[in-house]
């Protein structure tokens, strides 16, 4: 594993960490939460896909991580310019078939990329968010988000007690990421996997999300939560990504 900088469109530097255990010109981008960073869950998934002689690399969106973006002005359409770049530094070192892996938040960044993408491989989403409408409102409520606006920004509170101020933007510019019908228009093979027991996103939304997929599997791993964990073990939701990607 190497970690890796590139720009984004912003002259911005992004962070990534990249792992080539084979030689084939094949790669899948993995793409972090909302708040989370390259180091966190993705870091797991590369390990995996690592094991099994497949080229990842794993970016941090922004500031959370090593990236230069800040979390306060994150936006959806930003966090797409990411991955963008990252799909071009993967061009610039020769990689032909490229493929995104998104988790949650990054699992609707993984699906509007596509959408402006069409040459990508596959898509693989893990809990992902299917409307970021949906999702802040779950994550605020109909009071927080009153305030949020009003305020013109909210902070949002990690599980380890940390305060990242985020501005409303985020909120006005994910209007237009409602992805239920525009995933109709995404033609690669994706993979869906979600949790029976996902406390941020409702598995009916998923199973919803994955019928207007041209061609979308959706696995469901009963008593899996968020992190598509059962009790913290992810042997079964890797185990189906890897068993996925043999055959692909």
């Amino acid at each position: 594993m190497k970690k890796i900088f590139f720009k984004n469109k912003f002259n911005e530097k992004i962070c990534g960490v990249i792992d080539e255990p084979s030689p084939e010109k094949k790669i899948i981008i993995l793409i972090h939460g909302f708040s989370s960073n390259k180091d966190k869950g993705t870091k797991i998934i590369a390990e995996e896909l690592g094991k099994n002689k497949i080229n990842t690399l794993r970016i941090d969106l922004d500031n959370l991580g090593e990236s230069e973006p800040k979390f306060e002005f994150a936006t959806i359409t930003k966090y797409i310019g990411v991955v963008e770049s990252a799909i071009k530094f993967c061009k610039d070192k020769g990689y032909k078939k490229i493929s995104l892996l998104g988790t949650s938040t990054g699992g609707l960044v993984a699906m509007a990329t596509t959408l402006k993408h069409p040459e990508l491989k596959f898509l693989i989403l893990r809990s992902p968010t299917s409307s970021n409408d949906e999702d802040v409102l779950l994550m605020k409520g109909k009071k927080g988000l009153k305030k949020w606006k009003e305020q013109g920004y909210t902070y949002h509170i990690k599980s380890d007690g940390t305060k990242h101020k985020i501005r409303y933007e985020f909120v006005e510019d994910g209007h237009q990421y409602t992805m239920y019908d525009k995933v109709k228009n995404i033609k690669i093979p994706t993979l869906i996997i979600q949790g029976t027991d996902d406390e941020c996103v409702n598995p009916e939304n998923t199973k919803k999300l994955t019928k207007n997929f041209p061609d979308a599997k959706l696995e469901l791993i009963k008593g899996a939560d968020h992190s598509l964990g059962i009790n913290e073990n992810y042997e079964k939701s890797l185990k189906i990504l890897i068993n996925w990607l043999k055959k692909k």
